[in-house]
């Protein structure tokens, strides 16, 4: 989501909030290790969720961080999830 205030008073379960440009929510077009960034910090929303009305805002700014550096720091981290094989 990329508006915090409509994810206030629509309440859904979870969100993961980013603070990108309207229309781009996992990123910048072609930057592919944003986009795996961002899709695995909503996807460990999913699981580590403790209630309902969960707003997370994700760290990342527009154009200002290393996502291949961030990739390599955290690993794998769809596997620790249990989402894709080890190995992949």
């Amino acid at each position: 989501m990329m508006y915090k205030q409509v994810a206030d008073a629509l309440k859904p379960p979870r969100v993961a909030y980013v603070r990108f440009p309207f229309g781009q929510p996992l990123g910048e077009p072609g930057n592919a290790d944003q986009h795996r960034v961002v899709i695995e910090d909503a996807l460990r929303l999913l699981t580590t969720a403790t209630e309902p009305g969960i707003v997370d805002a994700l760290p990342y700014r527009w154009r200002r961080e290393d996502y291949a550096k961030i990739r390599s720091q955290r690993g794998n981290i769809l596997a620790s999830l249990g989402a894709v094989p080890a190995d992949d």
